[in-house]
């Protein structure tokens, strides 16, 4: 993969981007109402309480959806192309969207890999839904 362009994170933006960087994926559960939250904010987008505790991701979960992208978005991704994105609701409960890095197709278990610049699945050894 090349090298994905770099983003200046500010407030929760950055808390993410420190996990990823360390290896975990970030998210939060509100404690009013248990609704769990990607991507990071200040209030819970449900009920608006402001008492959202941060949890990490085991990066287990299921394609949602996928596409190959066939034209890159940003010149720093010109090499990859054709490359797959897909949408994955892990199993904590919310949707992230990285790179597909295997032969996955809807509905297959997949399983993070965790990089400093973002997320990228692949099928979860052996496994399909």
């Amino acid at each position: 993969m090349a090298r994905v362009p770099v983003i200046r994170a500010r407030g929760e933006e950055s808390r993410y981007q420190d996990a990823l960087a360390e290896g975990r994926i970030l998210f939060q559960v509100c404690e009013a109402c248990g609704a769990a939250v990607w991507y990071l904010r200040t209030v819970c987008p449900v009920c608006m309480a402001a008492s959202l505790r941060e949890e990490v991701s085991a990066g287990l979960g299921t394609v949602h959806t996928l596409t190959t992208i066939h034209r890159a978005g940003h010149p720093d991704r010109a090499e990859d192309v054709p490359y797959t994105v897909a949408l994955v609701d892990l199993d904590e409960g919310i949707r992230v969207i990285g790179d597909l890095t295997s032969d996955a197709a809807i509905g297959d278990r997949v399983r993070a890999d965790v990089r400093p610049d973002g997320l990228a699945f692949a099928l979860d050894e052996g496994s399909r839904a």
